[in-house]
């Protein structure tokens, strides 16, 4: 699901690439999304991007569970030692 959330994140930025607010926002998203190990951590980005970028995109970070979010915390460990 985390990859179909970064699709349609993707998706709703370069629908609404006139405007520079969603490019940011999306952005932010989207490096959360690759570093977050947790849900609590998605919330705030989560309800940004459902309001300003996409709304399904939005929809999709904010149903992540933990569980999809470990294999973030397992790639950081590998990537830092």
């Amino acid at each position: 699901m985390k990859v179909a959330a970064k699709v349609f994140i993707i998706l709703g930025m370069i629908f609404q690439g006139i405007l520079i607010f969603p490019i940011i926002i999306g952005a932010i998203a989207l490096k959360k999304l690759k570093t977050v190990t947790s849900k609590s951590e998605l919330t705030a980005i989560g309800v940004l991007t459902l309001l300003f970028v996409n709304l399904i995109g939005g929809i999709l970070m904010l149903c992540l569970s933990d569980a999809d979010l470990q294999e973030n915390g397992q790639n950081n460990v590998d990537t830092k030692s």
